[in-house]
C-alpha cells in the first residue's frame, strides 16, 4: 500500500507544536482545509486531484482519525490500490470483534459505521492506519456494493497479482462461513478474470454475459493483435473474431501528451479499420441503462452483429 500521508502530504493537526501557528492560519485563510477534524490538506492540490485520489485522501485521513475503527469496504480497496465500480462518498468502518459503533449523530462528518463482526485476523497495519485486508474488503463490497462492485475490485486485485486465482480467492471464501456476503463474494469470484484492464472494461464484460445474445460465438478479452515483431496492440474485446470494442476511459484525455495519446489512438484505429475490422468505441455513459431501461452499448453491438463480415474474417470467425 502507498504512503497516501506522504502522497498527498496529509497533517496531522493533533501532531503539531502549539507554536505552530502557520498551519491555523492556513486554515483560516482556505489555504488549507480539513478533511477530518484531525487531519488537513493543501486545498489547491486537493481541488486539482481527480475525484479517486480525492476519495482515497479521504480514507486515510479518517484512518489517521479514528482510534479503534478498521476502514472497510470500497475505501479499503482504494487505500490498496484496486479499482472500485464508483467513487464512494462516505468512507466506511468497522470495528474490531464485537465492539460496537456509538450512535450515528457521533459519528465524525464523512464516514460511517456499520456493526458487523471482524476477526482480528482480517485487520492490517499499515502506514499507521488500520485496513481491512483484501479478502475481507472483497467480502464486504460484495455485501454493501453488489456483485458487480465485487468483480470490478477482484479483477484489478487479480490483475496486480497474478498468484491471486480463483482457487485461492474460492478457499478465502471458506474463512467466512457464516458472514453475510459470502454467496455474493462467491459470485464475484466464478466472474472475475486475471486480465481485465479498467473497472469499466469489467463492467462491459459483465453486460454481454447478462445480455446473452445469440449471435454472439465467441468473445475475447484484452486480445492481442501483432502489428510487427516488437509491437502490438491490445483490444478490449474481440467479438465473433472481426467486432472490436475498445471502452473510453476519461482519465488518459486528462494526460499532459494528450496530442500524443490522439495520434496513437488515431494511428492504432486505422491500423484495425484497414484491415476490415468493426471498431466500436464505447463511452462508460453508454454502458448506463436509459429511461427505457435498455443499454446503448448493448443496442450498437445488435446493430453491428446484423452486418455481414468482410470474407477474410469470416472465415477467421
Amino acid at each position: 500500500m502507498k504512503n497516501w500521508q506522504e502522497e498527498f502530504q496529509l497533517v496531522n493537526l493533533t501532531k503539531l507544536l502549539h507554536s505552530d501557528t502557520e498551519t491555523s492560519a492556513a486554515i483560516s485563510n482556505g489555504q488549507m482545509i480539513k478533511l477530518t477534524h484531525e487531519v488537513a490538506i493543501n486545498a489547491e492540490k486537493y481541488r486539482s486531484l481527480p475525484a479517486w485520489d480525492k476519495a482515497a485522501a479521504r480514507a486515510f485521513a479518517v484512518g489517521m482519525t479514528v482510534d479503534k475503527a478498521v476502514v472497510a469496504g470500497q475505501s479499503a480497496a482504494r487505500l490498496w490500490g484496486y479499482q472500485t465500480l464508483t467513487v464512494e462518498k462516505t468512507v466506511l468502518c468497522l470495528l474490531p470483534e464485537r465492539l460496537r459503533s456509538k450512535s450515528s449523530k457521533h459519528w465524525p462528518s464523512g464516514m460511517r459505521y456499520k456493526d458487523r463482526y471482524l476477526s482480528l485476523r482480517d485487520i492490517r497495519e499499515v502506514h499507521g492506519i488500520r485496513v481491512t485486508g483484501a479478502f475481507r474488503t472483497f467480502l464486504d463490497i460484495a455485501l454493501d456494493d453488489g456483485v458487480v462492485a465485487a468483480v470490478v475490485t477482484i479483477d484489478s486485485a487479480r490483475r496486480q497479482n497474478p498468484s491471486l486465482t480463483r482457487e485461492k480467492l474460492m478457499h478465502s471464501a471458506e474463512s467466512f462461513p457464516r458472514h453475510r456476503g459470502v454467496k455474493a463474494y462467491r459470485q464475484a469470484i466464478e466472474l472475475s478474470i486475471p486480465n481485465s484492464d479498467s473497472a469499466q472494461e469489467t463492467r462491459a464484460r459483465l453486460i454481454l454475459r447478462e445480455a446473452k445474445l445469440p449471435e454472439i460465438q465467441s468473445v475475447k478479452v484484452q486480445a492481442r493483435f501483432d502489428q510487427s515483431h516488437n509491437k502490438y496492440f491490445l483490444v478490449d474485446f474481440l467479438i465473433n473474431e472481426w467486432i472490436i470494442v475498445e471502452i473510453d476511459g476519461r482519465s488518459k484525455y486528462d494526460s499532459p501528451e494528450l496530442n500524443e495519446v490522439l495520434m496513437a489512438e488515431r494511428d492504432r484505429e486505422k491500423f484495425f479499420l484497414n484491415q476490415g475490422y468493426a471498431v466500436l468505441r464505447i463511452d462508460p455513459k453508454q454502458l448506463d441503462l436509459n429511461q427505457d431501461g435498455e443499454c446503448e452499448f448493448i443496442g450498437i453491438l445488435k446493430n453491428t452483429l446484423q452486418k455481414t463480415p468482410p470474407e477474410h474474417l469470416k472465415q477467421a470467425a
